[in-house]
């Protein structure tokens, strides 16, 4: 109704005008004042500028609120929700939608912060989850100093602020990865079916959330493996400590990591802190030397000449079970130059955990995972990447007795 009164408002005032300067053209006439041919050809009606300004700014609503009216919820979604992730574990996101990012210094909107604890590798998963959200739900994130300060010195470019009370108030509500990865799916599914372009400008938080778990979705952070290597751009000391272990192994085959003609493949091995945390969490027994020979088949049958450049917390154990002629042990000590080694391999072989998967995912090339059927570890079942493949353990000892 409103936008019918503005349009009989403008039609009445146009109206009055044409009437106005009719009037006065035969006023004119009748007083046979005539007028040059130029000028009259370039005669228009003049009105004060702040009536024609008013005028635009009743049209301009009347436009819009029109838009507004007839934005009717569409029949077909522009794009059907996949499963949802309470339900399926997996983290699916739209590939055709987008969201407007809310203004990081919009102190006024909810934000997420993410737990700081955990080891390097932990650390990094939990950045990158955080900063899907932001990337793929425009909300507006947080670290807290220990994250920040931890990665920092490590990694050039670690930009998600850190967590001021003077921008980021409230009491967060608490929450795991999968549940508000699930709620933010779910509003963005929803608020498609309001909108007329594919962009969401409407914020899908609704309250301030504090992340108190450890989130690693591997399916979701493979998805974007590009955007994540833009995320963690190790500093130079770092980059150049990683670069010259590589060179120092391979002395022997008068080559160094700039300069070769054979592919490197970086392997992870944990395992001094590892065997109790994988029996209590996931009922699973450590990796033996057979899993590793056989991601280094893996390799063999399909690359010419590989050279396998192994890093791990207890070197010990990998020179005795798995140091052979194009088997290389590195031992730097080091966590954040053997992630920076990971990351430069041309291909991969993983364990289990972070460090492993954060690793090779900073690199190129494929990877290759222990094959693992206990449902109690369920965090590569949603993989569908074709550079990811899945390798025979080869002990047939996976589950604890």
């Amino acid at each position: 109704m409103g936008v019918f009164q503005q349009k009989r408002t403008i039609t009445r005032m146009l109206g009055f005008l044409c009437l106005f300067n009719a009037l006065v053209i035969i006023g004119l006439s009748y007083r046979q004042q005539w007028v040059p041919l130029k000028e009259a050809n370039n005669t228009v009606l003049k009105l004060p500028r702040a009536a024609l300004e008013n005028l635009l700014k009743i049209y301009r609503n009347a436009v819009a609120s029109k838009t507004k009216q007839h934005a009717v919820p569409r029949l077909t979604p522009i794009e059907k929700p996949k499963t949802y992730p309470s339900k399926s574990g997996c983290f699916p996101y739209f590939s055709k939608l987008g969201v407007q990012a809310v203004a990081e210094n919009d102190c006024n909107k909810p934000y997420v912060t993410m737990n700081k604890s955990g080891r390097l590798g932990n650390k990094m998963c939990q950045y990158a989850s955080l900063y899907l959200l932001r990337h793929l739900f425009g909300v507006r994130v947080a670290i807290f100093d220990e994250m920040h300060t931890t990665l920092d010195k490590i990694f050039k470019n670690i930009d998600i602020p850190v967590k001021k009370p003077d921008c980021f108030v409230g009491d967060a509500r608490g929450t795991t990865y999968t549940s508000l990865y699930d709620k933010l799916y779910r509003a963005e599914a929803t608020a498609q079916n309001t909108i007329t372009s594919n962009i969401i400008i409407e914020s899908l938080l609704d309250t301030p959330y504090h992340i108190y778990n450890f989130p690693a979705p591997r399916d979701l952070l493979l998805e974007h493996r590009n955007l994540i290597h833009s995320l963690f751009n190790f500093r130079d000391e770092v980059k150049q400590n990683a670069i010259r272990n590589i060179d120092n192994v391979l002395r022997s085959f008068n080559a160094t990591y700039h300069h070769r003609d054979f592919p490197i493949v970086t392997v992870h091995v944990r395992r001094t802190d590892y065997e109790r945390h994988l029996k209590n969490r996931f009922n699973l027994t450590q990796l033996d030397k057979l899993y590793f020979i056989n991601a280094f088949e893996f390799y063999k049958k399909r690359l010419e000449r590989p050279l396998f450049l192994v890093v791990s917390d207890d070197p010990e154990w990998c020179r005795e079970k798995l140091q052979a002629k194009d088997v290389l042990v590195i031992a730097s000590e080091i966590p954040e130059e053997d992630m920076a080694v990971m990351s430069l391999g041309d291909h991969h072989i993983i364990s289990y955990g972070t460090f492993s998967f954060m690793g090779a995912l900073l690199g190129n090339g494929n990877i290759t995972h222990p094959l693992t059927k206990n449902p109690r570890y369920s965090f590569v079942k949603c993989i569908k990447s074709p550079v990811f493949y899945n390798v025979d353990r080869g002990d047939n000892q996976e589950y604890h007795e």
